[in-house]
């Protein structure tokens, strides 16, 4: 798979069929559009490609950094894996945001990334203030002559799928749901970080993980998940919380990693969370506290 940065200089090298999309997640929806992409320009003797804006597109729109269900690096080994052979990697910017639909169409994408073929999803909106739909789409298909395929919306327990459906099921600690529909285990991906090293004193040591990016906060309280380190992956008891019973303060994630005991401070982790235990709670006392860590962790290696 290539990886090109667009500015406004680019001009790509060979005509390709296209993606649009944030694809936050490749969840199971993206998947089918992504695969439709793959099958139709290989059978037309075009390269797959992906337009990826590297900032999410609503952190200019909304001014307001948005919470992701994955990083750039998560998202394009998922595109490598589906069988995308071109990323185009772009900033969106006031320029990209205001620019009017049908120059985005025939100037960016026709002229510039040569594209022959564009695929999108049934909901698809683009150009200034999201006036490009896809009726104006397949007008511009058929007077520039390049395929468009829309793709159908992906129906799972009877919800259309999406990153934002996903993103509102991990704040409400529905981790199973959200995992049935991203097609994977929600992995938060980040860097163990020095904390209080009271666990460790309690007979609980825990990873305390930094986020490498920022990624959409689980509901509060205590998770079945996996943890890889070092190449190898751990069951663990994770707790995400602001942690009241000893300090309440910021964001804590802190994963207490079953029959380990090695120092991995400042070593890269990936956290999967697999089920929602119970709710993040307050304690009388650190004794109270440990005693119920101690039933999360039986809890979890009773499903083993």
């Amino acid at each position: 798979m290539e990886i090109f940065t667009v500015d406004n200089n680019f001009k790509a090298k060979e005509e390709v069929y296209i993606a649009l999309g944030n694809f936050d997640g490749v969840h199971i929806a993206h998947r089918v559009l992504l695969e439709k992409l793959v099958k139709e320009a290989r059978a037309n003797n075009f390269k797959s490609s992906i337009l990826i804006f590297k900032n999410h597109t609503k952190n200019i729109v909304f001014k307001q950094e948005q919470k992701l269900l994955s990083s750039n690096e998560q998202k394009y080994r998922f595109l490598e894996e589906i069988g995308i052979d071109i990323i185009y990697e772009k900033e969106f910017n006031n320029e990209i945001m205001t620019m009017d639909p049908i120059i985005f169409i025939e100037d960016f994408l026709l002229k510039n990334l040569k594209v022959k073929g564009v695929v999108i999803g049934f909901d698809y909106k683009f150009g200034y203030k999201a006036r490009g739909n896809i009726e104006l789409l397949k007008k511009l298909s058929l007077k520039n002559q390049f395929d468009l395929f829309v793709i159908d919306p992906v129906i799972e327990d009877g919800m259309v799928v999406s990153s934002t459906l996903i993103r509102s099921l991990i704040k409400k600690g529905d981790i199973i749901l959200a995992n049935k529909l991203l097609g994977y285990n929600f992995t938060i991906r980040g860097t163990v970080i020095n904390g209080k090293k009271l666990g460790k004193k309690m007979g609980y040591p825990t990873a305390n993980i930094k986020p490498d990016i920022n990624y959409e906060i689980p509901k509060f309280g205590v998770y079945d998940s996996t943890v890889e380190v070092d190449g190898k992956i751990y069951r663990a008891a994770t707790n995400i919380g602001k942690n009241p019973t000893i300090e309440n303060s910021g964001l804590r994630i802190e994963a207490h990693l079953l029959d380990f005991h090695k120092e991995i401070y400042g070593k890269p982790i990936k956290l999967s969370l697999l089920e929602f235990i119970r709710e993040e709670m307050s304690f009388d006392n650190i004794d109270d506290l440990f005693s119920q860590i101690k039933a999360d962790v039986d809890y979890i290696k009773s499903k083993l």
